[in-house]
């Protein structure tokens, strides 16, 4: 009992030391995002790694697989805990492979939201094998296109209800962190700060750096 009582007094950076966190993901994993997100998880003492693909989701494996891809980067590595942010590509038909039948599903289909749903919680699983580890689902922020923003609910909330019927998995939302509704930029400190790329889609440096500084605590409870 004092030996626990001990340990949960330990600085957050002290009991962060054992933890090895993967960093997996797109386009916004490999920029701004996922570097600020490694930095700030670093600063509290985790070991991290980082790995990320642009243009790459779940939903085109003939693209880039990320089953192989997330095996390759938890090998040797063996993370305590994931962090994934997928979906900014997956808005599209999904390929099944070159013998499937149906070799697509396209994204208006029956089927489509269970197959997603499907990829997601093998990849879970994949990076969590028997719950021997804690996986942590970003969703999607808010998008400029109404189009794609729609796409990037509904995706978001597959991998919300596929993780939240995980017990070693936990999904952890970007919309609202930084502004209600899409904005390309937010008064801070009464000065406007651009927090959006021109795509409309990605972050800016500034956006990035706020985001991950906002979600650290989250993350970090997600972790465990």
């Amino acid at each position: 009992m004092a030996a626990a009582l001990a340990c949960a007094g330990l600085p957050r950076v002290a009991r962060a030391g054992e933890q090895r966190v993967l960093i997996l993901g797109g386009s916004s994993m490999r920029g701004a995002l996922g570097k600020r997100l490694e930095t700030e998880l670093s600063a509290l003492g985790y070991t991290t790694k980082r790995h990320a693909r642009s243009a790459s989701g779940l939903a085109r494996s003939d693209f880039y697989d990320w089953f192989a891809a997330a095996e390759k980067a938890a090998s040797g590595f063996s993370p305590t805990a994931t962090i994934l942010q997928f979906g900014g590509n997956d808005g599209q038909s999904m390929f099944m492979g070159e013998d499937a039948s149906p070799k697509w599903i396209r994204w208006d289909e029956e089927g489509w939201a269970a197959e997603y749903g499907r990829r997601v919680d093998a990849l879970s699983e994949q990076l969590s094998p028997g719950g021997s580890a804690r996986v942590i689902w970003m969703g999607m922020p808010n998008m400029r296109s109404n189009k794609l923003d729609g796409r990037m609910a509904t995706i978001n909330a597959i991998v919300r209800e596929t993780a939240e019927a995980r017990s070693d998995a936990r999904y952890v939302s970007t919309r609202g962190v930084l502004s209600e509704r899409f904005a390309q930029s937010i008064k801070r400190d009464g000065a406007e700060v651009q927090i959006r790329a021109k795509d409309g889609i990605h972050f800016s440096q500034e956006g990035a750096t706020l985001l991950a500084k906002a979600l650290t605590d989250t993350l970090v409870d997600a972790i465990g």
